[in-house]
């Protein structure tokens, strides 16, 4: 086991088929229709995207608990761990950060004399915001880089990171409170979907396009204005044919294809909806 360990959770929407050596990430539960899901092991994201078609009920996401946390920091501990990192999605959207700090305090309580030390990052971020990061950082694990390197990049990254998403439905983003439900339902008679920009724990509107045609260009001009590397930036997507499309325009438009394309994750679905498409990039701040 490597002496430097990072914890994350699943909204980090790191793909499934990803390799990771020092990374270990803590699935949330979703509860839809009376049923209880832990995602990235009891369905597939297509599956549950299939559920979110038809529910009836609005899904609730269950934040990573201090008690799952505290068995890690005891299992990563006893294994020869010096340094756990811990980071979690932005803890505007969750209770999971304050979950992580509560079973930190509690594991020095219990072993006041533990010489493992426990960093608890509020990365800001949602999805691959921080995920991507995560990624770099395991493999700078590997190479032996110092804890000192990794946390410094880890705060860079989350401090750039920005996301534009859009949303070809506003149900679950009217279910969720991302945007009001009179706004939503303006927006569905009028044809109008949003594009969102989601920056350091925050989330707001800032365009609106009528008709489903022009949702990409307008996405792809939103990133071009907001960007400071054009050529370093990943897509997401929950339906495949709306991602190949945003993928070939951006390849089209920049010269280069993404670093990466990966699907939206359920937490992530249950929130923004299960017809959406992203870009995730460093702003120019």
């Amino acid at each position: 086991m490597s002496r430097i360990n990072i914890i994350t959770d699943s909204a980090c929407d790191i793909p499934l088929k990803a390799k990771l050596n020092n990374v270990e990430i803590l699935n949330f539960f979703i509860t839809v229709d009376g049923k209880s899901y832990e995602e990235r092991k009891d369905i597939s994201f297509k599956e549950y995207n299939d559920i979110l078609e038809s529910c009836d009920e609005i899904p609730k996401t269950a934040h990573i608990t201090m008690m799952r946390y505290g068995e890690r920091y005891e299992y990563l501990s006893s294994h020869g761990a010096e340094d756990i990192i811990v980071v979690t999605i932005s803890r505007t959207a969750s209770a999971t950060y304050d979950a992580a700090v509560m079973a930190k305090d509690l594991f020095y309580d219990e072993h006041p004399d533990s010489k493992v030390r426990i960093h608890i990052v509020d990365s800001g971020c949602f999805s691959m915001g921080y995920g991507w990061p995560i990624m770099v950082a395991d493999q700078m694990i590997d190479r032996g880089e110092p804890l000192s390197r990794i946390m410094s990049f880890l705060e860079r990254e989350f401090a750039s990171r920005e996301i534009l998403l859009t949303a070809y439905t506003l149900k679950f983003m009217k279910k969720s409170g991302r945007i009001s439900a009179a706004a939503a339902f303006a927006g569905e008679l009028l044809g109008l979907k949003p594009i969102i920009l989601m920056d350091h724990g925050s989330t707001q509107v800032i365009r609106k396009v009528r008709g489903e045609k022009r949702v990409i260009p307008n996405l792809i001009a939103q990133f071009k204005q907001r960007t400071s590397d054009p050529r370093n930036y990943i897509i997401a997507y929950n339906q495949k044919e709306d991602g190949k499309e945003l993928y070939s325009a951006c390849a089209k438009e920049f010269g280069n294809p993404p670093v990466m394309m990966f699907e939206l994750g359920s937490a992530v679905s249950t929130n923004a909806g299960n017809h959406c498409l992203a870009i995730v990039y460093a702003g120019k701040k």
